[in-house]
This record gives C-alpha cells, structure tokens and sequence, in this order.
C-alpha cells in the first residue's frame, strides 16, 4: 500500500496520519510512505521506520491501493495510478463546496471517523463508498495514572484545542468566570496555540481570559513538543471542558476519557461518535447557525449554536463536578478502550486491500 499523508507533531492531521501509517506499517512492512509537508517527526516516534516507509517509495510500484489523508478538497490526482484509492478527511460544518464534491468524487472509497460526517457526505450528494473508520487513542500515553504530586485540594478544568470561535473559545472565558467565584478554589488551564494566527490574533484570546475576572485562576500553556508531555500535564487536570461549536473527531475529548476524567462537551459533529449521556455532560444542542469567525470561515455552512441556554448548562455542569469532587469517568475509560489506532488501521488496509 502506498500511503500519502502529513507526519507532523503540531497538528491533528500530522498525528492522525503517524498512528495510521504505523498501526499499517506494522501490518506491513512494505507499506510506501510519502509524507505530505515538512514530516516534522515528534522525537518519540519511530524515525527509523519513517525513514525505512520512505525508502519503500523505490520500490513501489503503481497498482497497488493508496491511502491518502488530507484536505477535502486535494483528492484530485490519482498519482499512484492506485488499483483502489482510497482518501480521508475532517470537516466540522453541514456543507461542502463544489470543489470539495468534485474532489472526493475521484476516490474509490471515502472514509469518515463517524456517523456524523458520513450523514453531511450524504446530505451533500456523496455517492461513493463511504466508510465509518473511527480515529484512535493512544492508551500507553493518555491512561489513568496520576502524578503522586497532585493536589486535591484544587479542581482544575482543563481546554486543548487551538484558539478559535468554532472551539467555543469565545463563551469558555465568559462560562468559567460566571461558574465560579474568586473563593472557589478552582483553576481553568489552556493549552490553545494555534499556529495559523498572527502575532496580534494571538493576543486578543490572550487578553481575552487575562482581563476577566478569575483571570488569576486561568493558566496558559505553551505547544508542548510531545504527546508524552501533554498526557503528563492533563494528568494534574480533573475535567475537560470543550464547549465546541464543531469538530471532525476531536483527539483532545477522547484522550481526556482515556485518563479517566469527567468531560464537559457538546452533544454535535464527529465526537457524538464515541460522547454520550453515559460517558459525558453533554451540552444539549437546540438549533445550527452561520459558521463564521472571519478568519477560517465565512458563513458558508453552519455550526451548533451555543446560545444562553447552552452557557447556562455548561455552568451547571461545571458547578456540579466541582461541588460534588468528580474527578473519575469510568465509563469514559471503558470508551476509549474500544477506540484504537490498530482498529482504525485494520478498517482503512482491509478496505483497500482486499481483493
């Protein structure tokens, strides 16, 4: 198999792709990598595999099946003259262009991480083979154990995900600040760099949280250069909030469960695939509007709506782990036992390869 995809540390594509490609590797050592972009390599990962994957290239040939993972709208060109192409994507709103339509038309197959995104496929025209291959979590990083220098005696919510209206990075700040007050002894960390912002985007989110009231009570994270060191510092937290408008699978919720911690999170797009009433506080979504920020969307399609209704659930929510001390989400760790990179390896090679 030959399969083209991002390597890249910093962003969900680059990690997406690395998982798929070793769990694939690992089935088949012949696999033929071509990396999209830098192939900006986490240091722990498996260099010399990368290097060997890549070095298949010379020896592939062009009629064997092609994975490709990126943009939706980048399908265009079987280069490979693939026997079976096959390509995956993520998008976080109900409408897709005409360009994004014709591009997944040229694939064989089209695989989605969930039911959600197969349904917009649908509702847009789709006609292809569209196949559900739900994305994966590292349980060997993101697990239960705990620091033995954590302190109980604070509750810490914790955000991941880059700075951007669709997160809900806008009302977070406003839910936390209305939550709580300055004798709560309650903290919200951060960890949003978002590198497609300028210096001065940068800054208005900053100042956004700074200037609030519990501002003393919110904390900041730089982009940590490693999946290891982000499972570490997740470990000190005791609830992840992501009161997101949108998302095309949401790595950040389903590592949260895999830590066994309570989550807070709406109930619309991909990650419905594995949050529900059980595993999750869900925010209840009444009604969809314009997906627009002005930077990465422009009204076209639409998004969940977090209305006042919303921010007064997720107030409750937050109020109630922190007055009752949830700090556990056992069913979220039974969860996110059955969502594996090998699982979503297995779906994507049987797909392609079979005869």
């Amino acid at each position: 198999m030959n399969i083209l995809t991002p390597i890249d540390w910093s962003t969900g594509y680059g990690i997406t792709g690395y998982n798929i490609w070793k769990k694939i590797y690992e089935k088949d050592n012949t696999t033929a990598l071509f990396p999209i972009g830098s192939g900006n390599a986490e240091i722990n990962w498996k260099q010399d595999d990368i290097n060997h994957s890549i070095n298949n290239r010379l020896n592939s040939i062009t009629n064997v099946s092609c994975f490709k993972l990126w943009y939706l709208e980048d399908f265009f060109l079987n280069t490979h003259n693939a026997s079976k192409y096959g390509g995956m994507s993520f998008f976080e709103i109900d409408k897709l262009t005409d360009i994004q339509k014709k591009s997944l038309s040229i694939l064989d197959t089209v695989f989605v991480a969930s039911n959600w995104a197969k349904q917009v496929l649908i509702e847009n025209g789709i006609k292809k083979d569209i196949i559900v291959a739900p994305l994966g979590v590292d349980t060997s990083i993101f697990n239960s154990k705990l620091p033995e220098d954590k302190d109980y005696n604070k509750y810490i919510f914790i955000n991941i995900g880059k700075w951007e209206i669709r997160k809900g990075h806008d009302v977070l700040v406003d839910i936390f600040n209305d939550a709580f007050t300055e004798k709560d002894n309650v903290e919200l960390w951060m960890l949003n760099t978002n590198h497609f912002l300028n210096e001065e985007q940068t800054k208005y989110w900053y100042l956004k949280y700074k200037n609030s009231k519990l501002s003393e009570k919110i904390k900041f994270f730089p982009k940590l250069p490693t999946q290891d060191l982000l499972a570490k510092v997740m470990a000190f937290a005791d609830c992840g909030i992501y009161p997101s408008r949108g998302e095309g699978w949401n790595n950040e919720a389903i590592e949260t469960m895999a830590m066994n911690k309570p989550l807070i999170i709406t109930n619309y797009s991909a990650h419905t695939e594995y949050c529900n009433a059980k595993n999750s506080f869900l925010i209840d979504i009444d009604d969809k509007e314009k997906a627009q920020d002005n930077i990465f969307y422009d009204g076209f399609g639409r998004w969940a709506n977090i209305g006042d209704k919303q921010k007064e659930q997720t107030i409750e929510h937050m109020r109630y782990v922190y007055d009752n001390n949830i700090r556990e989400n056992l069913s979220g760790l039974e969860t996110a036992k059955f969502y594996s990179w090998e699982n979503t390896a297995n779906i994507i090679y049987t797909e392609l390869c079979k005869i």
